[in-house]
């Protein structure tokens, strides 16, 4: 693993709950970081010249970025989405390409290739040995071990944008949705197991005999996977553009409301659907992740973490607003939470104390007007970050 020099160190951000002692120097940092934008804007471009800080790598592939997602650990596999509309197989320890394979897709009317790109890739998921893949084309099944393709399953009526379609794989069934209603396949063959009434959107979490699915125009849905009977929907839920994180028999669903500090986060029991407890008034922008009794949020330059049994706020902090045009992204896993800015910086923090673990940020920061998404995918102390600047590992991949 890389040393992180002290320097970067005391230059990390750090939890509101510890305020650091500022001097000078840091504070000059620190709005050097907030204003970065505009000081490029204005020419002068300091903060995205200044020297790198190296975070602990472990490998980078310039060529590739995108969606990134694992199977049930970083030992067994990692998969790409990317921009140019492939669908790769990698090995999570050196990022050498196992398999690469492109994903078949329809133009959609009112859509352009610029849209479908700035998507970051077609959503998958991974498990039972394949890798589902929804695109405009529809529901396409690969092998995980070889990429060939098992079966397809063509998508009628298109009316969400594709990239909101996010399809889960367990139990040797395949969940996605399309035509408004939620199906479920058999991955072995792609039989149609069973569709459900109409009413579903393609923000979906799979959690044991249970799949869950945003409502498409409100509420949070509760569905039998074998046997597709609707167990609750709790309507207090809203509608969310965000899937749900499952553990522990609790769901966690954040709902982002309709301006700027408005989100409200939402735990519910998994079995009834009743609200545990709710959190409201919260600046939130992203996606929610959920990790050792932990709830992580991301908005803008603030980091939240709330406890996942009360949602009362643990800890804070504050990250460097990104120099690049596009949404960053925070995940969690292990003890740890990861934050990526949209100008090719990552971020590590404990997620018991809040204090920076690491950062790792380029020679350049990232500056263009280019839109991109970041996506993380972490597993005890690896994390994976895709971008449209590539895919890189850092940390320590767990011992086999």
């Amino acid at each position: 693993m890389t040393d992180v020099n002290s320097d970067a160190l005391q230059n990390d951000p750090t939890p509101s709950v510890t305020p650091p002692r500022i001097n000078r120097r840091r504070l000059l940092l620190s709005a050097a970081g907030g204003l970065g934008a505009l000081a490029v804007a204005g020419g002068t471009g300091w903060w995205a010249r200044r020297g790198e800080v190296r975070g602990p790598r472990l490998w980078s592939s310039p060529e590739l970025g995108g969606r990134v997602v694992l199977t049930a650990g970083a030992q067994q596999g990692l998969f790409a989405s990317g921009y140019d509309g492939r669908v790769r197989a990698l090995d999570p320890a050196t990022g050498a390409v196992r398999w690469s394979r492109v994903v078949e897709a329809a133009p959609v009317d009112g859509l352009g290739p610029w849209q479908l790109a700035n998507a970051g890739g077609w959503p998958l998921a991974v498990g039972d040995g394949v890798v589902c893949v929804v695109s405009t084309a529809g529901v396409q099944v690969l092998d995980a071990a070889s990429g060939e393709p098992r079966w397809e399953v063509a998508a009628p009526d298109w009316d969400e944008f594709p990239w909101q379609q996010e399809p889960v794989v367990g139990g040797g069934r395949v969940y996605a949705a399309h035509g408004t209603s939620l199906r479920c396949y058999d991955a072995a063959g792609g039989g149609l197991c069973w569709s459900s009434d109409p009413g579903a959107s393609g923000v979906l979490a799979l959690a044991g005999e249970t799949v869950f699915a945003a409502g498409r125009y409100g509420g949070l849905l509760a569905f039998d996977a074998r046997s597709g009977e609707r167990r609750w929907v709790q309507e207090a839920v809203d509608r969310t553009d965000s899937p749900p994180a499952v553990g522990q028999g609790v769901v966690h669903v954040l709902h982002n409301g309709a301006t700027v500090g408005s989100a409200t986060v939402f735990a519910l029991d998994a079995a009834t659907g009743r609200v545990l407890w709710q959190r409201g008034r919260l600046p939130v922008s992203g996606p929610l992740s959920v990790a050792d009794g932990a709830v992580c949020l991301l908005s803008g330059t603030r980091l939240t973490v709330l406890d996942a049994g009360t949602g009362d706020t643990r800890w804070t902090a504050q990250v460097p607003s990104g120099l690049g045009r596009g949404m960053g992204s925070a995940t969690a896993a292990d003890g740890a939470v990861y934050v990526g800015t949209n100008d090719d910086r990552l971020f590590a923090f404990d997620l018991v104390t809040g204090r920076a673990r690491w950062r790792d940020e380029p020679q350049r920061l990232r500056e263009d007007t280019e839109y991109t998404r970041v996506f993380l995918a972490a597993d005890g102390s690896a994390v994976f970050r895709g971008s449209r600047t590539g895919l890189h590992a850092l940390g320590a991949l767990p011992s086999a």
